[in-house]
């Protein structure tokens, strides 16, 4: 009786033993699929370019491409604006991911003002914990922008809203959506906004005759 519990036992280990290795072998399966199937867009060629051909919209297009296959130095289909124009100093056959290696300078500098969309103006303001809530603020957060001063020698002030929903470009000089705290101790010198060419007129006039207080609203709440 004793030697059959026994059999039963090892027989139900043996099966428990088998039953997770096949278990972790289709997970492991699951995993590669996975990892293959998972894609991101990159820059790739339309047809066969050779050294010195110029990359446009007419010979480069966005992919779909696995990430887990993809070159490390290859140029997602974001950075699409940066490489416009400039020349290859590889061939690339057709349907081929190009590489920052294939040009000749390599990753280009990100310039901060690339970030200020066309028509529209940086302006910055003098930073403040009250006034412009520089403590609070990040790049890319929206704020609404008062105009506080005295009218024909009233003793009361009255405020007028200049602009509403008015995107932050930049917190001093910290320009990406970082986290607060990587900012470290440095106070900010400067909120820079992005604004229109007539606002950006009215702010400069309000400046000299008044007091400018930038009011913070919830992110996406841009109505």
């Amino acid at each position: 009786m004793k030697r059959r519990t026994s059999v039963i036992i090892i027989s139900g280990m043996i099966g428990i033993m088998v039953g997770t290795g096949y278990m972790m072998k289709i997970q492991a399966i699951r995993t590669r699929i996975t990892g293959i199937q998972e894609t991101i867009q990159v820059l790739t060629t339309r047809k066969s370019l050779s050294i010195g051909d110029a990359l446009s919209g007419d010979n480069v297009s966005a992919t779909e491409f696995p990430k887990a296959h993809l070159p490390r130095r290859a140029i997602l289909a974001e950075d699409m604006e940066l490489i416009k124009g400039r020349t290859l100093i590889h061939p690339v056959p057709q349907g081929d991911p190009i590489l920052w290696t294939d040009l000749p300078e390599g990753p280009r500098i990100h310039y901060p003002t690339e970030k200020i969309p066309s028509g529209v103006r940086a302006m910055a303001l003098p930073a403040s914990e009250v006034q412009t809530l520089a403590h609070l603020l990040s790049p890319g957060d929206r704020v609404d922008m008062v105009w506080t001063r005295f009218v024909d020698g009233s003793a009361q002030p009255a405020s007028t809203i200049l602009g509403e929903a008015i995107p932050i470009l930049a917190v001093g000089s910290w320009i990406r959506p970082e986290a607060p705290g990587r900012r470290g101790n440095n106070f900010p010198s400067s909120i820079t906004l992005m604004v229109d060419q007539k606002l950006a007129l009215k702010v400069s006039s309000a400046m000299q005759s008044g007091q400018i207080t930038l009011i913070a609203r919830a992110r996406g709440d841009y109505r």
